[in-house]
């Protein structure tokens, strides 16, 4: 395969790749999550705070539970300001 061919699979599969989110976040976006009640376990740290921050920010209504009760409360403290957080 000469180097031509390469740059143009390569270009190529960028765009696929580029197509490819686009239609994912189109889709993300086409649901509404505002007055939605959502729950997230390990909502307080790691990837399920900011699934939680997105979704308030979002306009969901937010139920967080996690093990620690500290890093719950601290996640609470967090999210507090973004929409009304509910502790489990």
């Amino acid at each position: 395969m000469t180097k031509n061919q390469t740059n143009i699979l390569t270009l190529l599969a960028s765009a696929g790749g580029a197509i490819l989110a686009r239609s994912v976040y189109r889709r993300w976006k086409a649901f509404d999550f505002h007055g939605k009640s959502v729950l997230i376990t390990g909502g307080s740290r790691g990837l399920g705070l900011v699934l939680a921050r997105q979704l308030a920010q979002e306009g969901a209504n937010i139920t967080i539970c996690a093990r620690d009760g500290d890093e719950l409360e601290r996640a609470r403290n967090d999210l507090s300001n973004t929409a009304p957080i509910h502790l489990s």
